[in-house]
């Protein structure tokens, strides 16, 4: 693994050098710095709950991004997570594929027709709306390890994983893409041999757009558990509506708690609202609804928004209430988005 990613790193180098040379060919790349740091207390009114109570400073971090081309039919993603409230895991985690660490995505994309091949480490196909997003722009709200805004599986499932897809676009609307990766169950990447099937549907149909997706998870015992996410959002105005399903409730980080090794089953249901009525400002209502062996498992509700006064500057703050705790939780932080270079 070390032998892979240090040829990852002598080809990047060596592609950016020839990207500043070649002109005219499709090439360029962009670097940005992007530090994210927000206050997250959280309490129990009352005498209500477990008498949660204390603070967090949330989805702090600093990461930077490196984007580039070096045709228009080869490009490639660097994204690094650098710092965070707990950075020890990050750098402790370095060669497991069994938790997240500083090294989110290290892909390249071949692009030919309508096919795009994608290698290197990537996130896992089996998510939806809710994976989209850059880690760095996710929002949650915590209760000591209980996430609100962001569901359970988004916080604890390792989904970024060594591994290779085949994506086909059917035009400008509908595009599939197969994906074999190294499973978040399985210790070491490649070394465990342990691997996640994926099969994604993404589509975009005028003011509908879809991304569904089931992935064969395998677990340290050799078996599969299946993970399907149907996620669909609407635009109305100023409006988009969300909703995503999940077939499974959390992971499970078995006895000693300290890796994960199967699946919590159950369901995720996540509606969502938001209003943007200017480029500037959004607002966003998101729940999450847990059931588990035909019973409510737990439900949280928040909602967040973001002001945006100058492009690279965001100010955010969110508010949210978790049922099992009967807890509440607020956040007020600032992300900026410095281009150090771009060429």
């Amino acid at each position: 693994m070390k032998k892979l990613l240090f040829v990852f790193a002598a080809l990047l180098l060596c592609f950016l050098a020839h990207s500043q040379e070649a002109e005219g060919t499709g090439s360029y790349a962009e670097f940005q710095v992007i530090p994210r740091f927000e206050y997250n207390p959280y309490f129990t009114p009352g005498r209500s709950g477990d008498g949660s109570s204390g603070s967090s400073f949330g989805n702090s971090s600093v990461y930077t991004l490196l984007e580039g081309a070096f045709s228009d039919h080869v490009s490639y993603t660097l994204s690094n997570h650098w710092f965070g409230p707990d950075p020890k895991p990050l750098y402790s985690g370095t060669l497991y594929s069994n938790c997240n660490n500083w090294l989110d995505i290290a892909k390249f994309d071949f692009t030919f027709g309508g096919f795009t091949i994608t290698l290197g480490k990537d996130c896992i196909a089996s998510g939806g709306f809710e994976y989209d997003a850059w880690d760095v722009d996710v929002d949650y709200l915590l209760i000591g390890e209980t996430p609100l805004l962001a569901s359970y599986l988004w916080y604890n499932l390792p989904s970024y994983q060594w591994g290779a897809s085949v994506g086909y676009s059917f035009g400008e609307h509908t595009s599939l893409r197969a994906q074999m990766t190294t499973s978040p169950f399985g210790e070491r990447p490649f070394v465990s041999g342990l691997y996640t099937y994926s099969l994604q549907w993404s589509g975009n149909y005028g003011p509908v757009s879809n991304i569904w997706s089931g992935s064969a998870v395998q677990r340290p015992d050799g078996g599969f558990e299946w993970l399907i996410a149907l996620s669909q959002r609407a635009e109305l105005g100023d409006f988009t509506l969300g909703f995503d399903w999940y077939n499974m409730v959390d992971v499970d980080y078995g006895i000693d708690g300290e890796a994960p090794c199967e699946f919590i089953k159950g369901n995720t249901w996540r509606p969502s609202v938001s209003y943007a009525p200017v480029e500037q400002f959004d607002l966003a209502l998101i729940g999450n609804i847990y059931t588990r062996m035909g019973g409510l498992y737990d439900l949280n509700l928040g909602t967040v928004f973001h002001y945006r006064p100058t492009e690279p500057v965001q100010l955010h703050a969110g508010f949210g209430w978790d049922l099992n705790t009967k807890a509440c939780s607020a956040m007020l932080g600032i992300k900026v988005n410095f281009s150090v270079f771009s060429l």
